[in-house]
Order: C-alpha cells, then structure tokens, then sequence
C-alpha cells in the first residue's frame, strides 16, 4: 500500500461529505446573487454605510472592496470574503482535523501501518485525498458563480473569477495542511478539529483587528492575510508573494504533520 492508495482510499469515504458541502455552496451562490438585483435597486448607499463600520470589521468583512453595489463587488464581500476565506476555510481545517486523529481514535492506524507504507507515506496520502475534495468545491463554486450570473443577465470577467478560484484554492489546501498537523499532533479528533478551526478563526480575527495597529505583525499568522479576493475579481492583480506563502506553508505544515506523525507513540 502506497501514499496514493491511501488516499483513493480516503477519498471515497469523503464522496459523501463532499457531496453535501458542494450542495450546501450552490444554494449559498446562488441565494447571494440572486438577491443582487433587488440590493442594486434598493435605493440605500450601502458603500457610505460600511465606511462607518469599525476598521476592524471593514478588513474582516469588506476586505480592500470600495463599491459593494457592482456585482464583483457585491460578490468579494457577501461570499469570498467571509463564507470563503473564513467558513469554507474554517470547514476544510475542521474536517481535515479527523485525517490522521480519526484513524488513531478507531485504533486502525495500527492496522493500516503493518503494511508495507511509512508513517510519512501515510500522511501525505491523507493529504492528497483532499486535493481532488478542494478542487471539486472550488470548481463547483466557479461553475455555479458563473450560471448564476448569467441567469440574471450579469456578467464577471472569466479571468478574474478564475485568478480568485485558482488562489483560493491553493488557500483551502493550506487550510487543510493545518487541520493535518493539528490531527497529528492530538490524540482525539474532537481536540484536533477544534484547535485547527480556532487557528483558522483566531488568525482570521486577529488580523482584521490588528490592522493600522501596532500589532499588526501578529496578523501575519493568519493565511486569509496572503489572498485578496477583491484584488483578485476586481482588479486582476496576484500577490505572487501571498501565493508562495500560502505554497511554502502548505509544505512546511504537511512535512512538520508527518514529522510529528513519525515520533508518536501508538500504543
């Protein structure tokens, strides 16, 4: 049994998951613009109205995004901005928090490392059993943005949907490298998924609410902090930085998750 065996593996026990979490972001998509009609024509300076939001709560939510009434800009602020860089990645670190402790909470781990496979093997697979899960619901959300869009007569630049899906996809998986290290290191799948979605949560947080501060180097713990989803779908720009980051981290979280996988004590 190999890396890839174990994540065929992995990855067919996630059909189902999968499925549901896909369903639950189409009717997500498709709710939020299908109320943008209505939010164009309401009448109401929402963009004035925001700008007297706190400046925590405006990087939280609003991101870099000045005019939420045009439809890019209504979209990075009610769907990338929060239901994809904080719930859709807060999910995919709760869930990949069960990768590794799961198998040690059912004692199955034991089993499966009789096999001709080590520890580090074992790890990785569980890692690239969610590169295929995270590039379904990235390509689902991006199909559905697009049909959405063109059901109510609106268009979005192609390339610039797909810079945010590309970057956001490469987002999610550090996600998911966090949840891995956390499920690694803790004993108990409840005690992983909870320290990966508090780290996706609190460093979310904890940049938005240390910006202009002096404390603003803490936010650099936070992976939302190297994607712009209002730079990406409004203006056309990569930070390429923000993408090693993300790139570097991901690494650097599955090699310390299989380090720390390596060390443990089974028994």
């Amino acid at each position: 049994m190999r890396e890839l065996d174990v994540a065929r593996f992995e990855f067919a026990q996630r059909r189902r998951s999968i499925a549901i979490v896909s369903a639950l972001l189409v009717a997500t998509v498709g709710l939020t613009i299908a109320v943008f009609p209505s939010f164009e024509q309401a009448g109401v300076d929402f963009n004035e109205l925001l700008q007297s939001y706190p400046e925590g709560l405006q990087a939280a939510f609003i991101g870099s995004v000045s005019d939420i009434t045009s439809l890019d800009g209504y979209l990075v602020v009610e769907l990338y901005q929060l239901v994809w860089l904080l719930i859709v990645g807060g999910y995919f670190a709760y869930s990949a928090g069960s990768l590794v402790a799961g198998e040690v909470d059912n004692r199955s781990a034991e089993l499966v490392l009789v096999r001709p496979i080590s520890r580090t093997r074992f790890v990785l697979g569980k890692f690239l059993a969610m590169v295929p899960t995270v590039a379904l619901v990235d390509l689902v959300v991006l199909v559905s943005v697009l049909l959405g869009t063109a059901l109510i007569d609106e268009e979005l630049r192609l390339w610039r949907l797909l810079l945010v899906h590309f970057v956001g996809g490469l987002y999610l998986l550090a996600c998911v490298s966090i949840g891995l290290l956390a499920s690694a290191y803790f004993q108990r799948v409840r005690r992983a998924q909870g320290a990966a979605l508090g780290a996706i949560f609190g460093t979310f947080f904890l940049d938005s609410l240390t910006t202009d501060t002096d404390y603003e180097f803490l936010g650099s713990l936070s992976l939302a902090r190297y994607i712009d989803p209002g730079d990406l779908l409004i203006l056309g720009e990569v930070d390429w930085d923000g993408v090693a980051v993300l790139v570097v981290a991901t690494c650097l979280f599955v090699v310390l998750a299989a380090e720390v996988f390596e060390r443990r004590d089974l028994s």
